[in-house]
């Protein structure tokens, strides 16, 4: 059936929520999951002056490794074998880079900008619309 669950996030409450279910259906298909904190190429590639650069990377790293360990967490909780990865570039090009035919894709309808669409949020519906994988999406709010 499924190889493998993948499963992003951005740290957000309702990010957690597709989290959970994702965690949840790899111990029930005994599968292991890929937690994913993408640090958006947008939010830093404007800033003009490297030191900035590299101080505004620092702390988007350590809200990716802060997400991630959250997920660990309750991955543990379950007994599900989990890897994480912290990666840079457009986020539903990366989370549909990890995804291969064969997972499954477990997002939330919205993250952090959840206001910025009022039904589904901008990544997910990206990832929607351009992964070759399964998505359950998994409402957020």
């Amino acid at each position: 059936m499924y190889e493998r669950v993948i499963i992003p996030t951005d740290g957000s409450r309702c990010a957690m929520k597709g989290v959970v279910e994702g965690l949840d259906m790899a111990k029930d298909l005994g599968i292991e999951a890929v937690a994913v904190y993408v640090i958006d190429r947008g939010e830093y590639e404007g800033l003009h002056h490297e030191s900035i650069k590299r101080s505004a990377m620092r702390g988007f790293k350590k809200r990716g490794k802060d997400a991630l360990r959250s997920v660990k967490e309750a991955a543990d909780k379950r007994g599900v074998d989990l890897k994480t990865k912290v990666l840079k570039g457009v986020p539903y090009k990366e989370i549909n880079g990890v995804a291969e035919r064969n997972d499954i894709i477990y997002i939330s309808t919205h993250g952090f900008s959840g206001f910025s669409h009022l039904f589904l949020g901008s990544t997910t519906e990206r990832v929607l619309k351009n992964t070759k994988s399964t998505v359950a999406v998994v409402r957020g709010r």
